[in-house]
């Protein structure tokens, strides 16, 4: 069943989705020009009680906007418009265990090419701006809010919703209408606009070549399963490498 606007439910669909698009995508472009420093929500006076209640009120509410809007809004379109029952969601999506092996050794390899990719542009980028290197992560940013273990949480959990939505959802509609390279392209571009929230140009264009590797692994496997685990392995391996850094130079 195709999308039409005589339909009450198609349109709130097609809201649900625009509301997605609108807080991860919208929000962090308005952002990178009106950025301002948020204050700290976690006090001295605080106690570790206190501040432990408010740390896990951020990780939930967090997670709830990330499943409702990345993986709940999509479902809602599959079932509301397309008229799909569960399984044949999952086979839009793309989340199958047929080729599950390969698409995890294709995974890994694109982790691989990812790192390589990551730090020649890096230092590239750093000779080429000038720039402090320690404006390259938004992992200090985070880390204002959360604790090592719920930073952890955090970058293996929301991979798979980033990938539900980005290289599942979006990737499957583009990829119908328009073929690969412009899902390719437009997923990746909106996956590395997601990222401007962190202010730093440095994290978006990363974020835009992930993306298209990503895009690529999927496209290629045909299995969704490959760049979430792509994904939730880039993520962790950063932080753990992050916390290392620190660790070794302090």
């Amino acid at each position: 069943m195709e999308f039409t606007v005589k339909k009450p439910m198609h349109v709130i669909a097609l809201l649900g989705v625009l509301g997605s698009l609108a807080l991860f995508i919208g929000y962090p472009l308005v952002s990178l020009f009106f950025n301002t420093e948020m204050p700290s929500i976690y006090s001295p006076s605080m106690t570790p009680v206190q501040r432990m209640s408010i740390e896990i009120s951020l990780l939930f509410t967090q997670f709830l906007f990330v499943f409702i809007g990345l993986i709940g809004v999509p479902l809602i379109w599959y079932k509301v418009v397309n008229r799909l029952t569960l399984k044949e969601m999952f086979g839009r999506l793309q989340l199958k265990r047929d080729g599950l092996s390969d698409a995890l050794l294709w995974g890994f390899i694109t982790v691989i090419i990812a790192f390589a990719l990551t730090m020649g542009l890096g230092l590239l980028y750093m000779y080429i701006t000038k720039t402090d290197p320690s404006t390259f992560s938004n992992i200090p940013d985070l880390q204002q809010l959360f604790s090592i273990s719920s930073l952890y949480i955090l970058v293996t959990v929301q991979p798979f919703c980033e990938e539900f939505f980005f290289r599942g959802f979006l990737f499957e509609k583009i990829l119908k209408k328009a073929g690969p390279i412009l899902a390719i392209i437009t997923t990746s571009v909106l996956f590395g606009i997601s990222h401007l929230s962190y202010t730093y140009a440095y994290a978006a264009i990363i974020a835009v070549i992930l993306g298209v590797l990503l895009s690529i692994v999927v496209y290629k496997t045909k299995n969704l399963y490959s760049a979430i685990f792509a994904h939730t392995l880039i993520n962790i391996t950063s932080l753990t490498l992050y916390f290392f850094g620190q660790s070794f130079w302090m």
